[in-house]
C-alpha cells in the first residue's frame, strides 16, 4: 500500500485541526510551515470554524489589578467561566498574592489560559474596540501629542500575533477638543478586516445632546493597509461617551442619542425633531450609517446606564440603574429576536444584586457576569443565585467578550517581533564589534607571549607589545565611536563599514609580518 496520501486530503484534515495544533504542525516541514501559512489555508480555517454550531470555546477576560499595576489578560471557558472546584484547588485565585509577591494574575487551572499582551500601555490600560474572527482591536486611548491622533492595534491572542496600524493621517486642530470613536468588524465577501474612525470636532455635552454630526469618518482596511475619509451620516447622532462598539450581522453597533434638548437657541430645537435613544450602526460592507430603534419604553429616557451587548450571537440592550446607595439598583437585559425589527425587542431578565451595581461586565453560557464598585460578581439569572470568584480590580478596567481562536495575521509580520528583533540585532552588532576589537587586542598580546617564548628576543616581544597597545587603544576607540553612531542614529541597525575592516586587517597583518606572527585574517561572520 502506498503511504501517498493527497495533498487535497492532507489540506482537508488540517483544516479542522485547532490552532494551537496547527502552529506546532508548522514545525514538520517546510511544505507544512508554507501550506499552513497560506492567505487561502488561514481563510478555510476561519471558514470551518464559523460553520461550527458548538458554542464559542473561549471568553478574553481583562482587568487591571492596582497593586501590581498591570493590565492582565486571560482566555475563560465560556460554558463556566469561574468554576465552583476552582476555588477549592486554587487558593490564590480568591485570595491572591501579597503585592511584594510574584503575582501570575491566577493560579490557572486548564480552563484559564493567562494572556501576554506584546505591548504595555501609556494608560493603565488598553481600550478595547471590539473583536472580530479571533482579532482583538485596541487603542491608546490617552493622547500623547497634540493634536489628537489614536493609533490602533489588531492582536492576535492565540497565535501571538500583533501588527500597529498606519497612522489615519488626518490631523486634528489643537484649538478644539476631538472627541474619537472607533468600531471593528469583518467583512467576508471581500475577506478584509476594517476599522471605522468617527471624529466629532466640536465639543458637546451630553446632558443637553447638543453636537454636531463627525467632522471627519475614517475606514482602514487591512488588505490595502491604509486609511481613506468617507461622507458622514449626515444627521447629528451623538455616540454615548465610554460607549462599547459591538459587531453584528456585518455591522458595528453604538448606543447614541439624536435630536437637541435644552438648547438656548431656539433655531437648534424643533418639534420634529425630538430627542431620543437609538443604536447608531455602521455597515462595514457598504461603508453606509443606520440608525435602529431602542425598545419605546427607553426611547426618551436618559437617566439610566444604557450598553449594547452580544448575547446568544443576538444585538442586546442592557439598561439600568446605578446607586452607590439604593438597594433597587437593577438591570435588565432586552434582546432583539429579529435583527432589524424593533417590535422583536424582547425583555429576557432583570439583575438584582442589591447597592453598588455599577455595570454590566460580559454574558458567559448561563451567567451574567457583572461588576459590583470594583468587585467581579458572577450571577444566574435563572437561578437568581451569586458567586464572588474574589477578584477586585479597577471598575472601569473590567471587560469581558466571546472570544473565537483563529489563524489570522499568521501571514503578516508581527510587529512586536521585529521591533524586538531589531533591538537584539542592534545590541548584538554592537556587542559583537566592540567584542571583536578587544579580542584581536587579546590575540596579539598572547601570540606576543608565546613568539617571545620561541625566539626568546627581547626586541621582538617590545615590538609586539608596542602593538597589542596600539591594538588595545584602537578598540577603546572603536568602542567610543560605536556608542555615539548608535546614539545619534535614527535607526535600529548599524551595518559596519567594510572598508574599515578590511583597512584594519591590512594594518594588523603588517604589524604581525614586523613580529614575524602568522597572520589570519577576521572572518567576516564574526562582524554579522
Amino acid at each position: 500500500m502506498s503511504d501517498y496520501m493527497p495533498t487535497e486530503v492532507v489540506v482537508d484534515i488540517l483544516s479542522r485541526l485547532p490552532v494551537k495544533t496547527l502552529i506546532r504542525f508548522r514545525c514538520v516541514s517546510k511544505t507544512w510551515f508554507s501550506l499552513i501559512s497560506t492567505h487561502d489555508f488561514i481563510t478555510m480555517h476561519l471558514n470551518r470554524t464559523l460553520s461550527n454550531p458548538k458554542d464559542p470555546p473561549y471568553l478574553l477576560f481583562r482587568h487591571f489589578n492596582e497593586e501590581t499595576e498591570e493590565e492582565n489578560f486571560a482566555f475563560l471557558s465560556y460554558k463556566d467561566p469561574f468554576p465552583n472546584d476552582h476555588f477549592s484547588k486554587h487558593t490564590n485565585f480568591v485570595n491572591p498574592k501579597p503585592y511584594w509577591q510574584h503575582y501570575e494574575f491566577f493560579d490557572y487551572p486548564s480552563d484559564f489560559i493567562e494572556l501576554h499582551c506584546p505591548y504595555k500601555s501609556s494608560n493603565e490600560f488598553w481600550f478595547i474596540v471590539g473583536i472580530s474572527n479571533g482579532l482583538v482591536c485596541m487603542v491608546d486611548d490617552t493622547p500623547s501629542n497634540t493634536p489628537y491622533d489614536i493609533v490602533p492595534i489588531l492582536w492576535n491572542p492565540s497565535i501571538h500575533k500583533s501588527v500597529f496600524l498606519p497612522s489615519p493621517g488626518v490631523r486634528l486642530p489643537s484649538s478644539y477638543e476631538p472627541m474619537e470613536y472607533l468600531g471593528f468588524g469583518y467583512d467576508p465577501i471581500t475577506d478584509d478586516y476594517k476599522v471605522v474612525r468617527l471624529v466629532y470636532l466640536h465639543g458637546w455635552d451630553e446632558r443637553s445632546f447638543q453636537g454636531e454630526e463627525p467632522s471627519v469618518v475614517q475606514i482602514y482596511s487591512l488588505r490595502t493597509n491604509a486609511w481613506r475619509t468617507i461622507p458622514g451620516p449626515g444627521h447629528r447622532y451623538i455616540i454615548k461617551e465610554q460607549s462599547l462598539s459591538v459587531f453584528v450581522n456585518g455591522s458595528v453597533h453604538w448606543l447614541a442619542h439624536v435630536g437637541n434638548v435644552d438648547t438656548d437657541s431656539e433655531d437648534d430645537y424643533s418639534d420634529d425633531d425630538p430627542p431620543c435613544n437609538v443604536i447608531f450602526t455602521f455597515n462595514i460592507r457598504d461603508e453606509v450609517f443606520h440608525k435602529m430603534d431602542v425598545p419605546k419604553y427607553y426611547e426618551d429616557t436618559f437617566d439610566l446606564n444604557m450598553m449594547v451587548a452580544l448575547v446568544g450571537g443576538k444585538l442586546a440592550l442592557v439598561p439600568g440603574n446605578f446607586n452607590l446607595w439604593s438597594s433597587k439598583a437593577r438591570y435588565s437585559v432586552w434582546v432583539m429576536k429579529e435583527y432589524g425589527l424593533a417590535e422583536s425587542w424582547t425583555k429576557l431578565y432583570n439583575i438584582r444584586i442589591g447597592p453598588d451595581l455599577e455595570n454590566v461586565v460580559g454574558f458567559a453560557k448561563n451567567e451574567v457576569i457583572v461588576n459590583k464598585y470594583g468587585t467581579l460578581l458572577s450571577y444566574n439569572p435563572r437561578k437568581r443565585e451569586r458567586s464572588d470568584p474574589g477578584i477586585e480590580a479597577l471598575s472601569t478596567s473590567f471587560y469581558m467578550d466571546t472570544y473565537m481562536e483563529s489563524l489570522v495575521l499568521l501571514n503578516v509580520e508581527d510587529d512586536a517581533l521585529r521591533k524586538q528583533a531589531k533591538s537584539s540585532i542592534a545590541s548584538k552588532g554592537l556587542r559583537a564589534k566592540v567584542g571583536v576589537s578587544f579580542k584581536q587586542a587579546g590575540k596579539v598580546r598572547k601570540a606576543a607571549l608565546e613568539n617571545d617564548k620561541k625566539l626568546n628576543g627581547f626586541g621582538t616581544l617590545k615590538k609586539v607589545k608596542k602593538g597589542f597597545c596600539r591594538t588595545y587603544a584602537k578598540a577603546h576607540d572603536k568602542t567610543k565611536e560605536i556608542k555615539e553612531k548608535r546614539r545619534f542614529s535614527n535607526t535600529y541597525t548599524y551595518i559596519a563599514d567594510w572598508r574599515i575592516l578590511i583597512k584594519a586587517d591590512e594594518e594588523r597583518k603588517k604589524q604581525n609580518q614586523r613580529s614575524g606572527i602568522a597572520f589570519e585574517a577576521t572572518s567576516r561572520e564574526t562582524f554579522l
